[in-house]
C-alpha cells in the first residue's frame, strides 16, 4: 500500500512537471538576410532564414503584404456614387416624365438632412427634400413590363458631393423617390403609369487601389412607404416594396379612387456618407507551418520596382494559445531590368 501511494504521487508529479513544460512557450530564434541590396524586377530574391520556430510569415512589403500595417488597418480617401434604374409602365401620365418643369414629373428623387424619421405622410411633407430629379436620367419610352430589369433605364452614376450641399456631408441623409397621379380625367385620357425604381447603389470608391465600399443597396436601404389618396383603392393597385425594387401604382381608371390624386413617397433610413474605404490590415503568407522541417530559405519576385522593407515573423505557440513571436527585416531595392547595373558585394561581403 506504502509503494502504490509513493508511485501514485511520483506518477502526478512527473505528469505535473511535464504539463507545465509543455506549457512554457520558449522564445524563437530568428536572422534574415540577402546576398545583395538591390535586385531586378522579375529577379528572384533569395531571403536567407535562420529560425527554429515552430511557424513563419513573410511580408513582401508590398501594399497588402505590409509588416507596417499588420495591426493598423489600411483606410483610404475615395468618392461616393449613386446610381440607380428606372421604368414606366402603361397608362399616359408617365409622359409628364419629359416635361421641362421638374415640379410636373410623375417621377422624381430627393435627399433630406431634417426629416424627423417618423414615416408619416405630414413628417414627410415638412421635411426639407433637395431635388435631385434632374442630375439623373429617367425613362423617355414606356416599357411593357417595368418589373423586368432589363425594360429599365439606366440613372447614370454620380458623385455625391455634386448632388450634396458641403454643409450636409457631414450628416446622415434621407433618400426618397416620390410618384404622383393626378385625378383621373377622361377627357385628357391620363390614366395611370406605373412606375418602379431598381437596383440602387450608393458606395464609395477608391480608384487608387480599385476598392469600393458599399454605403447602401436597393435591399438594405430600409425604404418605407407614406401615401395620400390610396384611401379608396383596392389591393391591386397598392405600392409595395421588395428586396429588388420599389413598386408604385394606383387606381387610374373610372373609379371612384381613380378621381383622386394620388401621391406616394419611397423614404430610406439614414444614410452615413463616409468617402473612406478600409480594406482592413494586411496578413503575412504562411511559409512554414508546426509540422513542417526548419526553412532556411524563401524565394520571392517583385513586379514593381521599389525600395521594399521585408519582414519575416517567427512563432512558437502551445496547446493553450501561448504565443511568443519575433520578428526580423531587409530592406532591398527593387530596380527595372536594365535601368541601373546591380553592384556585387566584395570578397567577404556575402
Amino acid at each position: 500500500m506504502k509503494w502504490n501511494l509513493v508511485f501514485w504521487m511520483a506518477a502526478v508529479a512527473t505528469l505535473t512537471a511535464c504539463d507545465k513544460g509543455f506549457e512554457e512557450v520558449s522564445e524563437p530564434t530568428l536572422e534574415l538576410s540577402t546576398s545583395m541590396t538591390t535586385y531586378y524586377t522579375q529577379e528572384p530574391v533569395v531571403f536567407h532564414i535562420e529560425s527554429n520556430a515552430n511557424f513563419l510569415s513573410f511580408y513582401s512589403g508590398e501594399r497588402g503584404n505590409d509588416y507596417a500595417y499588420a495591426n493598423k488597418e489600411r483606410i483610404y480617401e475615395g468618392e461616393v456614387f449613386l446610381s440607380f434604374n428606372t421604368a414606366f409602365q402603361a397608362g399616359a401620365q408617365w409622359k409628364r416624365q419629359l416635361e421641362a418643369d421638374v415640379e410636373k414629373k410623375v417621377l422624381r428623387v430627393f435627399y433630406s438632412t431634417d426629416f424627423s424619421g417618423v414615416y408619416t405622410f405630414e413628417e414627410v411633407e415638412k421635411a426639407t427634400w433637395h431635388e435631385w430629379t434632374e442630375q439623373f436620367t429617367f425613362p423617355s419610352v414606356r416599357s411593357t413590363n417595368a418589373k423586368v430589369l432589363t425594360q429599365t433605364t439606366e440613372s447614370g452614376v454620380r458623385e455625391i458631393t455634386e448632388l450634396v450641399a458641403e454643409e450636409d456631408l457631414d450628416k446622415p441623409i434621407y433618400i426618397a423617390f416620390r410618384y404622383q397621379m393626378d385625378g383621373y380625367d377622361a377627357a385628357l385620357g391620363n390614366s395611370r403609369s406605373r412606375a418602379s425604381v431598381m437596383n440602387l447603389n450608393l458606395y464609395t470608391r477608391c480608384e487608387e487601389i480599385n476598392a469600393m465600399e458599399s454605403l447602401a443597396t436597393q435591399a438594405n436601404a430600409g425604404w418605407q412607404l407614406v401615401m395620400k389618396g390610396y384611401e379608396a383603392d383596392s389591393g391591386n393597385y397598392a405600392p409595395e416594396v421588395t428586396s429588388s425594387m420599389i413598386w408604385f401604382d394606383c387606381d387610374g381608371g373610372t373609379t371612384a379612387g381613380g378621381v383622386n390624386e394620388h401621391i406616394c413617397w419611397a423614404v430610406s433610413a439614414p444614410i452615413t456618407i463616409d468617402n473612406e474605404v478600409n480594406i482592413g490590415c494586411d496578413y503575412g503568407v504562411g511559409i512554414k507551418g508546426f509540422s513542417e522541417e526548419p526553412l532556411t530559405s524563401y524565394t520571392y519576385t517583385y513586379a514593381t520596382p521599389g525600395v521594399y522593407d521585408v519582414y519575416v515573423t517567427a512563432a512558437n505557440v502551445d496547446h493553450e494559445g501561448a504565443r511568443m513571436e519575433k520578428t526580423a527585416s531587409v530592406r532591398i531595392e527593387i530596380v527595372e531590368q536594365g535601368a541601373a547595373d546591380i553592384e556585387q558585394p566584395g570578397d567577404g561581403e556575402w
